[in-house]
């Protein structure tokens, strides 16, 4: 048996429960208010009377029973804590706090739980969580189109078609609400030798009929073009340059209470590689043919 100091009775008022619908925890851990698309409690009904009765029960009128958060680590090191409750283990990286279902006369039932704590950095967390599921692979437009060569000295253009724009995603519980944005950035990478990466405006850049010339659009601010230098499939080069297209999501957060952060960038990236020809004239008698 686990032996875990008695913290002193608090009642929660609000918690989030971190055990999915598939596995309760051998207590009864109370009605879910709300639940999040992976199954996981983020708002729930405290303080919560009645059972759990087994095991332990205390006698006590259950009533006068809540959970109560106590300091202890119980999992800390101990995998096996998880099984004998029943109970998931945590989240990856998600910071938890335990709780013991206590009673007004001082005696425990030796039921536990693990819950997320409704801070501002555990609410981004969760948000980020479903945000990042739903951010896209890009599926890329160029011209000239994939899987055509271009020609040194001739600009390509790059766009994404499936560009969303900033997307967010809201978590709340407690009184307490963070809404998490993600901000795209488009990243272009040629591929060629020596060429460096180019960040983009936008969702890319296509080029348009009588919009002026390939160079001029090419050289706008932000625009997603590259023109390049050296033909593929000599000696020494490969037959395609290895080139690459990312969307840099940027993470943000602003909680009600004024808090603020900013959580790990997600990068979604697809190949593009590009065959490079070179167009040669032949001068006959001084004349370009």
């Amino acid at each position: 048996m686990i032996a875990v100091r008695s913290a002193a009775l608090s009642v929660l008022t609000i918690g989030l429960l971190a055990v999915p619908i598939a596995s309760r925890a051998l207590a009864d851990v109370g009605d879910c208010a709300i639940r999040d698309p992976q199954g996981y409690c983020i708002e729930w009904d405290v303080p919560t009377p009645g059972g759990p009765g087994t095991p332990g029960d205390s006698g006590a009128d259950p009533s006068d029973c809540y959970w109560v958060t106590i300091e202890e680590d119980i999992g800390a090191g101990d995998p096996t804590v998880y099984v004998d409750f029943g109970l998931d283990e945590p989240p990856e990286g998600v910071d938890i706090v335990w709780q013991s279902w206590e009673c007004a006369d001082g005696s425990t039932t030796f039921n536990f739980r693990w819950v997320i704590p409704a801070t501002p950095g555990s609410l981004a967390g969760l948000a980020r969580g479903r945000l990042v599921g739903e951010l896209p692979q890009p599926v890329v437009e160029s011209s000239p189109p994939i899987g055509t060569a271009s020609i040194v000295g001739v600009p390509v253009f790059v766009a994404v078609a499936n560009w969303t724009g900033a997307v967010s995603e809201s978590e709340c519980a407690g009184g307490l609400c963070v809404t998490l944005t993600a901000t795209p950035l488009l990243r272009f990478t040629p591929g060629e030798s020596d060429a460096e990466a180019l960040e983009c405006v936008g969702p890319g850049s296509r080029y348009v009929e009588g919009g002026g010339s390939l160079e001029e659009q090419a050289a706008s601010p932000g625009a997603c073009a590259y023109a390049y230098r050296l033909r593929t499939g000599v000696q020494g080069r490969p037959t395609q340059w290895p080139g690459s297209v990312s969307v840099v999501w940027s993470l943000s957060w602003v909680a009600t209470s004024g808090a603020t952060g900013t959580l790990p960038a997600v990068i979604r990236s697809a190949d593009l590689p590009r065959g490079v020809s070179e167009v040669q004239t032949v001068v006959v008698g001084g004349v370009t043919p």
